[in-house]
């Protein structure tokens, strides 16, 4: 093996590396999304003095089953994807990086649907919507807005 062959399969070892461990950092998350769901509405369901049985948990385990064959789908067309961008690379240069965009965007999706529930699986909803209500006036406060811009460096002290 020359040595320029033995730097592309360096690279292209590193960066699949970093392909990989990027899809793994995916599925942890949505595994995290789809447990603390879980949990709240474990909560939600003890408050309202609700029997938790099999049934809701299997239902849940379901759920997850789905998302992930979704997730493994996107992940096949990141591969395909990749595996061509890292091919043109060799070939032609780089076009653009390879990155596990779909898996990515299907994790993020997912992870959103599961905040979205346990939003719902919330104790006091109207807390929240205050809170947020507040967070919109105080930002619409052009002293708290020119304040804040000048804390990230975004605008100059006057």
């Amino acid at each position: 093996m020359t040595a320029m062959e033995q730097t592309m399969t360096d690279m292209l070892t590193t960066r699949m590396g970093l392909i990989a461990a990027l899809v793994a950092v995916d599925y942890v998350c949505v595994l995290l999304a789809v447990l603390a769901d879980l949990r709240s509405g474990i909560l939600k369901a003890r408050r309202q003095g609700v029997k938790r049985t099999s049934k809701g948990l299997r239902r849940s385990v379901e759920k997850a089953g789905r998302y992930y064959v979704m997730l493994f789908a996107m992940t096949l067309i990141d591969a395909m994807v990749c595996g061509a961008l890292l091919f043109v690379a060799a070939a032609d240069g780089p076009l653009l990086p390879p990155l596990p965009v779909f898996s990515t965007l299907g994790a993020v999706g997912l992870a959103m649907i599961e905040l979205k529930s346990i939003y719902e699986n919330a104790q006091d909803k109207s807390d929240y919507d205050r809170i947020i209500g507040q967070l919109r006036k105080l930002l619409d406060d052009p002293a708290i807005k020119g304040r804040l811009l000048e804390a990230m460096g975004l605008k100059k002290p006057e």
